[in-house]
């Protein structure tokens, strides 16, 4: 059956009959027309009188022409170590199989998405490529069967311990499988998938993510309402436009959260650090014009805490064995409807009684480490992945309706959620817990294979200490959602007008980078000199960033490349962010005219003079 389910969206749905059971599966195929992006997946219902155990429900299984070779590209989510790294090989005789095994997140294993190449490795504006990404929070199972016919046969879904029990009458569904295929390279097909998020996936895809500061990185668990009211203030004066207040401003007595061992579960405001909880920070903000944040981790407890003593049948745990703690916590079990209301109401309180908080940040630094659900009973625990992913979502869902205003940022320790699935219901995430500027341009690119640029957030810290400039740090996370993550009292006064007109800078192509078009060139694993394009619907303005990340004694000449421009229109050439003390202009002709076929064919000439230098340039019509 074919169903219009809007002016450019259509889906097939194929019926299926067992020859031999009374089992139905359902195959979903929904296409984006003018995107040229699909979506799978299966609905599998039981029409027999006993339950069904499910060992796997894919959400997509294809096969390919190998004779040519296939070539896979996949990422990590590892914040230290690889998620900035691309990791390449052609797909051999038998089956490689990627797998995370975390259960609520992907921190430990691979993003669940990957890119084919048919024929060559993947490149950016040549050889047909494939780039796949899985809906899904937690364990994901990707494989890879190249049998002795040289034929690929490809399947991905969950990655389930134990099979799922479907009950007489009932059905299970897989995630949706999202993909897009590109004759001309990855780029194309990441722009494809970029649109499709901001218009069909992504909560308020088409407004602009705001500028922030957060807490974390240059405070850890020590703030107070003092240190806020004094950074907030700060912050304002330099051009930020959110302030958030991350881990450490709960919990009383010996839950309070002054570390990783206690807190987490008591969601009420620390009396010694903010004893009017948010009263006075509230309206100060307001009279700064700047907005408010505040960090949640609601799916986890620490065990020296009331509500872990309360509830320990809420508590994901193997019956008779000790807990296995990670960062001094546990998972609940998310999966029990009393779990959702709590987390739910954990956050809820909070938003209804400050209803001028604009964002929240929802951490999860706890994998699935002691697999049982009371609450699903020893004969169902085949359904936990499941239920835990849908227990999470269906909270998120309900805060996003009941707080519209509210930009929810998904974290899971790096960026462990950073997948389609939390994408419904979050407009950020946060893909790395390590900012330093030339691990982050890895990161940072890889992510955008296939997560639009607005909803990476990239944070301009000290990691890497003084031999890294402002000017590189703001450069680089102008790629994505940019902010900052550092402790204002504690920066010199050179570092915070640098800071200053950094963000002026990215604000005024903040547009361009959050809802325009991404052209990547030469991988920054690559190249010393990786470099992109960020180009306006309307291909009136567009963004050149270029790095310099390899060590030199001597000047750098590099000619940038240029994509996307109207080859007839005439753009001229200014450069962005030149901080004083570092105004050294990188670009060789500021002010030359050019059409765009003229830039696109020859590229635009810079010079950078160390290791960690880049330019923002800025071409318009």
């Amino acid at each position: 059956a074919l169903k219009q389910v809007a002016s450019s969206i259509e889906c097939l749905t194929i019926t299926m009959q067992d020859a031999l059971l009374p089992l139905e599966v359902e195959l979903h195929i929904q296409v984006y027309k003018e995107l040229d992006v699909f979506e799978q997946w299966v609905v599998l219902k039981n029409g027999s009188a006993d339950p069904l155990r499910v060992p796997r429900l894919d959400s997509m299984n294809f096969r390919a022409n190998a004779e040519d070779g296939i070539y896979l590209e996949w990422f990590e989510s590892d914040e230290y170590n690889t998620a900035g790294v691309s990791i390449r090989e052609k797909l051999n005789r038998g089956i490689r199989l990627l797998e995370s095994r975390d259960g609520n997140r992907h921190k430990s294993g691979p993003i669940p998405a990957f890119i084919l190449g048919f024929g060559e490795e993947p490149a950016e504006d040549s050889v047909p490529c494939m780039i796949a990404s899985l809906e899904w929070i937690g364990s994901a199972r990707f494989s890879f069967d190249l049998n002795n016919k040289e034929i690929l046969e490809a399947s991905m879904g969950v990655d389930q311990p134990l099979p799922p029990v479907v009950q007489a009458g009932e059905s299970i569904c897989s995630p949706r499988m999202t993909f897009t295929f590109s004759a001309k390279g990855k780029g194309p097909a990441s722009r494809r998938l970029h649109d499709g998020c901001r218009q069909h996936l992504l909560p308020g895809g088409d407004r602009l993510r705001l500028v922030d500061n957060n807490s974390w990185e240059g405070c850890s668990f020590n703030v107070d309402e003092a240190s806020v009211l004094q950074m907030m203030k700060d912050s304002a004066e330099i051009g930020i436009e959110l302030y958030v207040l991350d881990d450490g401003w709960f919990g009383n007595g010996h839950a309070a959260r002054t570390g990783d061992h206690a807190g987490l579960g008591h969601w009420e405001f620390n009396q010694e650090r903010f004893p009017q909880e948010l009263d006075n920070i509230m309206p100060a903000a307001n009279q700064l014009g700047i907005a408010f944040g505040i960090w949640f981790e609601p799916e986890m407890v620490n065990p020296e805490s009331k509500l872990f003593a309360a509830h320990p049948d809420w508590i994901l745990r193997n019956p008779g064995r000790d807990l296995e703690l990670e960062r001094g916590q546990v998972v609940l079990d998310v999966a029990n409807p009393d779990v959702q209301e709590h987390m739910f109401q954990a956050v809820h309180q909070v938003l209804a009684k400050y209803p001028r908080i604009r964002f929240v940040k929802w951490d999860c630094n706890a994998s699935i480490n002691n697999p049982y659900s009371p609450y699903l009973g020893k004969h169902c625990q085949g359904n936990l992945l499941n239920a835990y992913s849908d227990g999470y979502l269906s909270v998120m869902k309900r805060l996003v309706e009941a707080h519209p205003s509210v930009d929810f940022q998904a974290c899971a320790a790096g960026g462990g959620r950073s997948n389609y699935a939390a994408m419904r219901y979050s407009h950020t995430f946060w893909p790395s817990d390590a900012t330093h500027p030339s691990y982050r341009v890895k990161a940072q690119w890889n992510f955008s294979s296939f997560m639009p640029p607005l909803t990476i957030t990239s944070h301009v810290t000290h990691a890497g200490g003084e031999t890294v400039s402002p000017k590189f740090r703001f450069d680089v996370s102008m790629m994505g959602q940019l902010g900052m993550e550092v402790d204002t009292r504690n920066c010199t006064p050179e570092y915070l007008v640098a800071a200053k007109t950094g963000l002026v800078a990215y604000k005024s192509i903040r547009d361009i980078v959050q809802q325009g078009d991404q052209y990547r060139h030469a991988h920054p694993q690559d190249s010393t000199t990786p470099s992109m394009i960020f180009l306006s619907k309307d291909k009136q303005r567009a963004l050149l960033l270029a790095y310099q990340t390899g060590e030199t004694d001597s000047a750098v000449d590099f000619t940038a490349p240029v994509a996307g421009l109207d080859p007839e229109a005439t753009y001229e050439v200014a450069e962005i962010n030149l901080p004083k003390g570092d105004a050294q202009p990188r670009l060789k002709n500021a002010g030359e005219k050019k059409s765009g076929l003229e830039w696109m064919q020859y590229g635009i000439p810079l010079q950078f003079s160390r290791q960690h230098d880049s330019a923002a340039v800025v071409l318009h019509i």
